[in-house]
């Protein structure tokens, strides 16, 4: 295979990468409430998730020819932007989906669990101490108030 099918294969590649990774922030910025500050900041996380995807694009193209650029490889990678929007769109965030389901939010959960359970726990402990302390805190009122009437 000559060096200018690879780079071009591996910029529409790149592109399919780059409409997957910049939907999911899109995904993931427009589905938080809309007073958190990463709601309010997603136009400014967009541009920067541009810009670090355009430098790792073009450390790909400078590892595969030399860092030559011809008018092809961007050609290539908006080709493979479009053809995730068009085509690959629907397979991926189904995958995100099922990826979600199944590893994500078992995870979640497992997590609240354990902090319930801790939570509880504490909750117990305390009233434990409580209920041990109650008699001495008694205690320690009347004795305070008879040696206050005393003086």
């Amino acid at each position: 295979m000559s060096v200018q099918l690879v780079s071009t294969f591996v910029m529409f590649l790149a592109g399919i990468m780059v409409g997957a990774v910049i939907d999911c922030v899109r995904h993931m910025t427009s589905s938080l409430p809309k007073k958190s500050i990463f709601y309010k900041l997603a136009p400014f996380i967009e541009i920067a998730f541009w810009a670090i995807l355009g430098t790792i694009t073009f450390y790909f193209l400078f590892l595969i020819k030399g860092g030559e650029w011809r008018a092809i490889d961007p050609i290539a990678q908006i080709a493979g932007i479009i053809s995730y929007d068009l085509f690959f769109q629907p397979i991926i965030r189904f995958i995100g989906r099922v990826f979600v389901n199944i590893t994500i939010r078992p995870v979640l959960f497992v997590g609240r669990l354990v902090f319930l359970i801790i939570r509880k726990i504490i909750h117990i402990v305390i009233r434990i101490v409580k209920l041990l302390v109650r008699p001495f805190s008694k205690i320690y009122k009347t004795s305070k108030k008879r040696f206050n009437s005393a003086r």
